[in-house]
């Protein structure tokens, strides 16, 4: 395991993001000198620095200067900002260090830590994992990307049983020593090709997860994920697709946890998620659970309590037999993918935002359960010459028009389904804004 250096006296903190705002108040709390710089003006950064009232820092905004780079040993930076921005790269060529938020607070926490990343799941696997955890220990952390950010654990001054973080690529990218205990890969399929040169790049960033760890720690990985190469920590294998000796996987309607020499098996009805990836999800926490020792009664009676997060495949209502759900954090095409899967046939796709870079032609063998594609958002040319061909397509200016546009061409006992396979910067600031316009559109038709 890597030794941390340490902190140095003076930081500068690049992103006023919500684990910017904690990285300033940790830092500060620590006695450093604390710099944060933003590219958004102080009318922008109202909130944060609303926030940050009384927390002694400089701040520097309405953009980036090279100097305060080039001034500080350490960096760090939001994973907004990718670590090969060329002010970065010239920081560290000039000999500054730079690392992000999950990197700095591991150095400062002493629990061990679940570590969950994936291209899809990730939220959903993060969440059921800390109800599992919650069910036995007292006090237990569920943080990261999924929105409560580490270093925040450090600020508290609590001390749980285990810390449950869910880590984006985008945060592993600038990590040094950061080893969880447990390290969990989901999948890896095409996402983010806007921000990675290459599909090779995105999934190297991804198995970062496991570069720090060794042999007493545990490696979590889909069976599905071919050319893992070498990993320190010992292996375990989830599956919906195979059987497995060791490990967790499906048959029939039963799914079965198996390690060391333990074995449990859960009824799949037990929980209400549906579709293969929901039961990978399910899979690969109930693993997790059972190598910490969490199985059995506690186990099932969380499967049963656990109804999902909004947005997944998310069940609004029927209007004159027609059934609409908000997937609006499908965010790439394999998540589109997956939730048309988990659908019966007659599918009314309503999809498009800002492009990421993915190809949209994974959709395309699924043809044959949509009825018709209603496209949205900046990236709508560049779909409808993807599937135009294989789907009856209509483009749309706006998802109030689309809602409209779908229930026209929806017939009683047909489904139509949001599920954008695109970010929403173009229209809306977030998947989860986007997701609750879609509702209220619903709910008024």
């Amino acid at each position: 395991m890597k030794d941390a250096p340490p902190i140095p006296d003076r930081v500068l903190v690049a992103g006023l993001g919500a684990s910017g705002v904690s990285v300033v108040k940790l830092l500060a709390r620590l006695g450093k000198r604390v710099t944060a710089t933003d590219v958004k003006g102080e009318e922008e950064l109202s909130g944060p620095l609303k926030e940050l009232e009384g927390v002694p820092f400089e701040g520097r905004f309405g953009g980036h200067s090279a100097q305060d780079f080039f001034d500080h040993e350490l960096i760090v930076v939001s994973p907004g900002m990718a670590s090969n921005h060329k002010l970065l790269e010239a920081a560290r060529r000039n000999g500054s260090r730079v690392i992000g938020e999950i990197e700095l607070a591991s150095r400062l926490i002493e629990e061990p830590i679940i570590g969950i990343t994936g291209t899809n799941g990730k939220t959903t696997t993060t969440t059921l994992l800390g109800r599992l955890f919650s069910a036995v220990f007292p006090d237990v952390f569920v943080g990261g990307n999924i929105g409560d950010p580490l270093v925040n654990y450090v600020l508290s001054g609590r001390k749980a049983r285990v810390v449950i973080a869910e880590i984006s690529s985008f945060q592993l990218e600038t990590i040094e020593t950061f080893r969880p205990r447990t390290a969990i890969l989901l999948n890896i399929t095409e996402d983010h090709l806007d921000r990675y040169p290459s599909f090779s790049a995105y999934r190297s960033a991804k198995m970062r997860i496991f570069e720090n760890q060794s042999a007493p720690d545990e490696a979590l990985v889909s069976k599905e994920i071919e050319e893992m190469g070498p990993v320190a920590a010992r292996p375990y294998y989830f599956s919906a697709r195979s059987k497995l000796e060791e490990g967790a996987f499906v048959d029939g309607d039963l799914l079965h946890v198996r390690v060391a020499g333990s074995a449990f098996s859960y009824r799949r009805d037990l929980s209400p998620l549906v579709g293969v990836h929901n039961t990978e999800n399910i899979l690969c926490a109930l693993l997790a659970a059972q190598i910490w020792g969490i199985c059995g009664e506690a186990a099932e009676k969380t499967l049963r309590e656990f109804k999902g997060l909004p947005h997944r495949i998310e069940f609004v209502r029927e209007v004159r037999g027609v059934r609409f759900y908000n997937d609006s954090k499908a965010t790439n095409v394999d998540a589109t993918r997956k939730a048309l899967e988990s659908l019966n046939n007659g599918v009314i796709l309503v999809a498009g935002g800002k492009d990421k870079g993915g190809s949209y032609g994974f959709i395309a063998p699924l043809a044959r359960s949509v009825k018709a594609l209603v496209l949205i958002g900046e990236a709508r040319p560049r779909i409808e010459a993807e599937l135009g061909q294989h789907i009856p397509t209509y483009g749309e200016e706006g998802l109030e028009k689309a809602v409209e546009r779908a229930l026209v061409l929806a017939r009683r006992g047909d489904t139509v389904l949001f599920s954008p396979m695109c970010s929403s910067f173009d229209m809306f600031e977030s998947y989860k804004a986007r997701g609750d316009a879609f509702r209220k559109i619903v709910e008024a038709l």
